[in-house]
């Protein structure tokens, strides 16, 4: 039998790698649509905190009304004159619901004193509280696990609130993973810390 020549071969790898390539893009803008389309919107405890992406405003005032939320976690950061901004904050203004606002970004480490402004929010909010960034998969996602850990989740379910499901992708050099460099630090430093000392005293 005659060998296939070497450039028909690489012509059909190539078509073929094509092909399982396309197919994995086209998963994964479905997906990002499914997540993304309905506002990526979550119960993290219920009746107590909640995720999303930005909702718009008519979404938002559903949302609040509907769940009795008493704050609003923006870490988007304050950007006045910003139509999206602007419409939230009217919104929780004429609902009587407190809007924070927290400036961080998805590709960067939080530092010691933006975790610990997190963490502050997260414990003396009022709830129920809505948490949410720009996709409100990365930043949200991070804020989420920390209030996870900080209500004694373990590590693994702090990190489901980091995940592909609510569209947080760390992978193929996404600077994204950031937020769960941040997350193992916080868990090694703090929570590590405390477990230790708790377990001294017992």
């Amino acid at each position: 039998m005659t060998p296939l020549p070497r450039a028909f071969s690489l012509v059909r790898f190539l078509r073929w790698s094509g092909v399982v390539l396309f197919s994995v893009l086209l998963s994964l803008a479905g997906a990002y649509s499914l997540v993304h389309g309905g506002g990526n919107f979550h119960e993290v405890e219920k009746g107590v905190v909640y995720r999303s992406s930005r909702l718009g405003a008519e979404k938002l005032e559903i949302a609040l009304n509907s769940l009795k939320v008493k704050t609003v976690l923006n870490l988007c950061g304050e950007q006045p004159r910003e139509r999206w901004y602007d419409e939230e904050v009217a919104v929780s203004r004429r609902l009587g619901v407190k809007f924070v606002s927290l400036g961080l970004s998805a590709n960067a480490e939080l530092d010691a004193m933006q975790v610990a402004k997190l963490v502050e929010v997260l414990r003396e909010a009022s709830k129920p509280l809505l948490i949410h960034c720009r996709a409100g998969s990365d930043r949200t996602g991070l804020a989420c696990a920390l209030y996870v850990a900080l209500h004694g989740g373990s590590y693994r379910d702090a990190q489901d609130q980091l995940s592909l499901y609510y569209g947080h992708f760390p992978y193929f050099g996404s600077k994204s993973v950031a937020m769960d460099v941040t997350l193992d630090r916080f868990y090694k430093s703090v929570r590590g810390r405390r477990m230790a000392s708790q377990a001294e005293v017992r």
